[in-house]
């Protein structure tokens, strides 16, 4: 479980919320939607960081350092004043950054097991050019998402070609023409760059979901030599800190270890047995990536209603294999009613006729209603629009259809 507090940053003035397994954030341009999914995805990391490297000295040492980071890595710049404040605590780590001053603490480390995060940006369509693979970018969110796709596409090779949901199109990679599209025909075979606005819109997206929700955790199984030569780097360095922490060692000093290790060999079986099965706790949590946070800004980008439709059901069909985690931002009603969807399938489908079922795509993706969050950012502050059951209440796209339908009813009176 994660709690996650953010105050008065960029748009935001109090968001609240606890991460469930699907997050979805609606509201206006720049009411805040991509500054918490933003936060979201960095706290992650973080966790990520101090728990490989069992150590968040870096940024205790230095009360800017996390800001900083999260300013130049998300381009937020000038969103943080005196009054910002990000609380976010998991089962492993608490972080609390208020007043310009930062509080690290463990809560339990042997809780935190490795995942991949990835930040897939409204700008993924800059992927499909060419150019982008020699372009020097700056450390940011941009540059990781362009890494990640560029090890995502060479999974899916002319014999192994990914389809694009139910649109004739298929991907694949190969390193003369790099991406190209083709249909079931044959009746055509072009480069991506020349493909439709849409195919550049979701071809990143399917490709970067399909290889972080499944082709990666085959990849780790079917080679480990680079994963097990990193793991063999950190493994002394989670032992020296377990150590450390353990019999509160404050010189960091070889010597000291040694010391201690040879001090330990020679003392009582009990505490070298707990020592070594703590490491082992928290080296098999970090040798291997156990799920998978996707945070994907308005996946509808460029595609008709019906693809809309289509993507959500594959995305929650992909998350609901594993232990994955989903944040969305959208701007779009037909995602969200898409979700509405999955989430009155699992409700209802029990009492579905089997004549009903066949005629519904969206049973495969069926999610449970406690598993989903959707929220409204209305003022700087989140509001959820779910009623009890889970299903979606009242909420922002219904209100702006209203006002567009309230102008053509007073016309109507006329016509």
């Amino acid at each position: 479980m994660i709690n996650l507090e953010i105050l008065n940053i960029g748009p935001i003035k109090e968001v609240k919320i606890t991460l469930n397994k699907i997050n979805v954030f609606i509201g206006e341009q720049s009411s805040g939607k991509s500054t918490i999914a933003k936060i979201i995805s960095f706290c992650q990391w973080v966790e990520k960081d101090i728990s490989i490297r069992q150590s968040y000295e870096n940024y205790i040492t230095d009360d800017t350092y996390f800001i900083d980071k999260l300013a130049s890595f998300h381009k937020m710049d000038n969103y943080f004043n005196e009054n910002s404040e990000i609380i976010y605590e998991s089962d492993a780590i608490k972080i609390k950054y208020k007043k310009h001053k930062i509080q690290i603490n463990w809560k339990d480390r042997y809780n935190y097991k490795r995942i991949k995060i990835s930040y897939i940006p409204s700008e993924r369509s800059i992927a499909v050019l060419p150019e982008m693979e020699k372009v020097e970018l700056p450390n940011n969110y941009i540059k990781s998402f362009l890494f990640d796709w560029f090890d995502a596409r060479k999974v899916f090779s002319e014999k192994e070609k990914l389809s694009l949901l139910n649109l004739d199109a298929f991907y694949y990679f190969s390193e003369n023409s790099r991406n190209n599209i083709t249909n079931t025909e044959k009746s055509y075979n072009i480069n991506l760059t020349n493909a439709s606005s849409g195919l550049q819109s979701i071809t990143p997206l399917i490709v970067m979901i399909e290889y972080l929700t499944e082709k990666l955790y085959l990849k780790e199984q079917n080679s480990s030599y680079e994963l097990d030569k990193t793991l063999q780097e950190t493994n002394f360095r989670i032992f020296k800190k377990l150590v450390m922490d353990e019999y509160n060692i404050k010189h960091k000093t070889k010597h000291d270890l040694e010391d201690t290790v040879k001090n330990l060999k020679e003392g009582t079986n009990d505490e070298l047995i707990k020592l070594f099965k703590n490491y082992q706790i928290i080296f098999r949590n970090l040798s291997k990536t156990n799920n998978t946070s996707l945070i994907i800004e308005e996946p509808e980008q460029n595609l008709f209603p019906s693809t809309q439709k289509h993507l959500i059901y594959y995305l929650l069909n992909k998350i609901n294999k594993k232990g994955h985690i989903l944040t969305l931002t959208t701007h779009s009603p037909y995602v969200l009613y898409a979700m509405n969807n999955c989430i009155m399938a699992d409700i209802v489908e029990n009492k579905l006729t089997k004549s009903e079922k066949e005629r519904l795509s969206c049973l495969k993706s069926k999610v449970k209603p406690t598993q989903v969050s959707i929220y409204q950012i209305k003022d700087g502050k989140t509001h959820k629009i779910q009623n009890d059951d889970g299903l979606i209440n009242d909420n922002y796209f219904d209100e702006q259809m209203k006002n567009i339908m309230n102008e053509y009813y007073i016309m109507l009176n006329r016509y």
